[in-house]
């Protein structure tokens, strides 16, 4: 996964321009309405960052906003932007739960799609928030009957997941789901590609 992203760099951000890429908008309403007013007061953790297209949304918000990925080169552009107060190379799912109790607000745009299972980064962010914060994310939605076990691999390589498998897992980490509405996420061979928004969060 790391060395796709290292060549996919530069070239990113103008790629997911073409495609009407929503994910980062869509993260970063979410959280809007579950942060309120916008008093750069939280610890925030932007997972998989990627190029830094979140930050935009979130720093307002954001006393300390952290980005973590697996790839430099796309931690190097995400620096560009000058919105990070910290960018971190390494894997999301152990950063985020190496610290109990440290964020307020995690985020994640269209980077749990390369997880199948996702028990061990829900249990993780668990762990990583504090009482009262929430996680927000997406991922593609598939349909019970074309994913019975709950997610599957598509030919692009990435999982799409099912709403109902969304809620069991949030419930087997001990999160709260605050929303999971269905949403477009960006095109796909000219066609909208059907997502999950997930608002969620670790009760107090």
């Amino acid at each position: 996964m790391r060395n796709i992203f290292e060549g996919f760099a530069d070239s990113f951000d103008y790629i997911l321009e073409g495609l009407q890429y929503r994910a980062p908008a869509l993260v970063g309403q979410a959280a809007a309405d579950v942060m309120g007013a916008p008093a750069a007061g939280l610890d925030i953790l932007d997972a998989g960052c990627g190029t830094g297209l979140c930050a935009e949304h979130v720093k307002p918000f954001a006393r300390r906003l952290v980005g973590v990925d697996l790839s430099l080169e796309m931690l190097k552009r995400a620096g560009v932007r000058k919105l990070y107060d910290e960018l971190i190379l390494g894997e999301l799912t152990a950063f985020v739960g190496a610290v109990p109790a440290a964020w307020d607000l995690i985020v994640s745009a269209d980077t749990l799609v390369y997880f199948g299972d996702l028990a061990a980064a829900m249990a993780a962010a668990h762990r990583g928030l504090r009482p009262r914060g929430h996680v927000v994310f997406t991922l593609e939605r598939v349909s019970d009957d074309e994913a019975p076990q709950g997610y599957r691999i598509n030919p692009h390589g990435r999982y799409s997941h099912t709403e109902a498998y969304v809620h069991r897992v949030l419930a087997g980490a001990g999160l709260e789901p605050r929303q999971i509405a269905h949403v477009h996420l960006r095109l796909e061979l000219k066609k909208p590609v059907d997502g999950l928004l997930v608002v969620a969060a670790r009760p107090s």
